[in-house]
């Protein structure tokens, strides 16, 4: 499902079975059943006015926390040939802390001489460290940034997808609503983040695959 939906949203998400569940400061969320679970797929999508090289620097750069909804820890368990583990900890409001581990990498491809940015993530709890007393721990955590040139490359397409189970005693409605609210913010803290100078200082290598991959 997530490479058909990597190579979908190249077009009309509602294509494809997503269906608009909010707008925002530019962004307009949508949501669509996830198979054999009660918790919905989300995805945010919204422009960024920078190179999309740019926005996938400032993804990259993993420990950076301000401006995330809720975020309070984000750290790099280990870097490795295959990515990165990260932990983060998460506290919204009304429920427990949340937190949970990833394995984060890049999927970036070629297709047509033109190149898409992707960042992606896998629950990766069993890589992290044991549960804490009062914190719940999220089984799974899954999505990407996917960022596509607009305007000859001078702006990006950013796509955020997102699939969480929340864990603990949240219903499912509630926590599905809580995505809708919190997508924006999640792609305009990318957006503001993105338009620092550092993170124009250096193009990451062209990526050499010409597709995505599972």
């Amino acid at each position: 499902m997530l490479v058909l939906a990597l190579l979908v949203l190249a077009g009309n998400p509602l294509d494809e079975g997503w269906e608009v569940v909010g707008r925002r400061d530019g962004v307009v969320v949508y949501q669509r059943p996830h198979p054999n679970s009660p918790h919905p797929e989300s995805l945010a999508v919204g422009t960024i006015d920078v190179p999309p090289w740019v926005a996938k620097n400032a993804v990259d750069d993993v420990e950076v926390m301000d401006g995330m909804p809720y975020l309070e820890e984000a750290k790099v368990l280990k870097r490795d040939e295959r990515g990165l583990v990260i932990y983060n900890r998460v506290s919204p409001p009304v429920v427990a802390d949340r937190d949970y581990s990833i394995r984060f990498f890049d999927q970036s491809y070629t297709a047509g001489g033109v190149t898409i940015w992707i960042a992606r993530w896998r629950t990766a709890n069993d890589e992290g460290p044991p549960k804490r007393s009062g914190v719940v721990r999220v089984p799974v955590n899954e999505g990407y940034w996917r960022f596509e040139p607009l305007d000859g490359g001078t702006r990006t397409r950013a796509s955020y997808w997102v699939y969480t189970a929340p864990g603990g005693a949240v219903p499912a409605q509630f926590a599905s609503i809580g995505s809708t609210t919190l997508l924006p913010d999640v792609v305009n803290a990318i957006a503001a983040r993105a338009k620092r100078p550092q993170y124009r200082a250096k193009m990451p290598p062209a990526p050499t695959r010409l597709a995505p991959v599972p």
